[in-house]
């Protein structure tokens, strides 16, 4: 959208400049030019009229802009309550499932010169307790393979010893999260080559009733799996457990993509890696 341009830029203080300055040319008797004199009363009632009226006159070209839209078919959406997404963190991981009641109150920081924004949420949340149960690989689309008990004796390779877009580490969670944000505590000794770690060639998903669907990434300490640190996901709501490598789980998954669609190099070697996830908290749309 353009900037509508304002027709008459001059405001009070400048149409009493010019009616003065026009005072001393046509009427060079009148000398005294100040607030208390009659005269320049007048002249400032009479900005104060021209300054309204040049304000609605500058509101023309939003009116044009509105009427020109609806010409083409595009109309005013009419007004609704703001909708955004909130996450709510547990303090400490917790032994039973928290519920977050709906139309729970949530509200934006306090300002100086700003009172909050108060929001509720528009229905349930379950923060379900989960752990770490299983870890699988699954090079180049193959069949997956239980790699759990390696961890206790120095993890195992996440992918091919020559990458290949398609190859997946896969993380089994104790129980289904949706709608919940996991941390995933990974221990990546081996450092990839040509990866940028601010945007590796990685996709994070989780499987749900409909297949694997992308999670959202909330952070990720190891750069692409290319050091040691934590990585949070926002599972969708969707989220349901499945049986892979031969064990149920609340499977997770980390894909190698498209060089090209993450616009990063595939790495010429990636590292093993161990996992150890803590339990979930949860994230709730409002």
């Amino acid at each position: 959208m353009l900037p509508a341009p304002n027709l008459d830029d001059r405001h009070f203080q400048d149409l009493v400049d010019d009616a003065k300055r026009l005072v001393q040319q046509r009427c060079p008797t009148w000398t005294d030019h100040n607030v208390s004199d009659p005269g320049v009363t007048l002249i400032e009632a009479v900005a104060q009229m021209v300054d309204q009226l040049i304000y609605r006159l500058n509101r023309v070209p939003d009116l044009n802009y509105i009427k020109f839209l609806e010409l083409i078919g595009v109309e005013l959406r009419s007004p609704a309550a703001a909708r955004g997404h909130v996450t709510f963190w547990l303090s400490a991981p917790q032994p039973q499932m928290v519920q977050v009641r709906s139309e729970s109150q949530v509200a934006t920081p306090r300002t100086d010169i700003s009172d909050p924004v108060v929001f509720s949420t528009t229905r349930d949340l379950a923060i379900i307790p989960c752990e770490f149960a299983h870890a699988a690989s699954q090079p180049n689309h193959s069949t997956a393979v239980d790699t759990t008990m390696t961890l206790g004796r120095g993890g195992f390779r996440v992918f091919s010893p020559s990458p290949v877009v398609g190859d997946a580490l896969l993380i089994g969670l104790s129980e289904a999260v949706p709608s919940c944000a996991v941390l995933l505590r990974l221990d990546c000794p081996v450092a990839g080559e040509g990866v940028d770690p601010r945007n590796p060639p990685l996709v994070w998903e989780a499987w749900t009733d409909d297949g694997w669907a992308a999670c959202d990434l909330g952070s990720d300490d190891t750069g692409g799996l290319n050091k040691a640190g934590d990585v949070i996901l926002h599972v969708p709501e969707n989220h349901q457990t499945s049986v892979i490598a031969r064990e149920r789980a609340g499977w997770l998954r980390c894909r190698l993509i498209q060089a090209v669609e993450a616009r990063q190099p595939i790495a010429s070697r990636r590292p093993c890696s161990e996992s150890r996830p803590t339990r979930s908290v949860g994230q709730r749309r409002r």
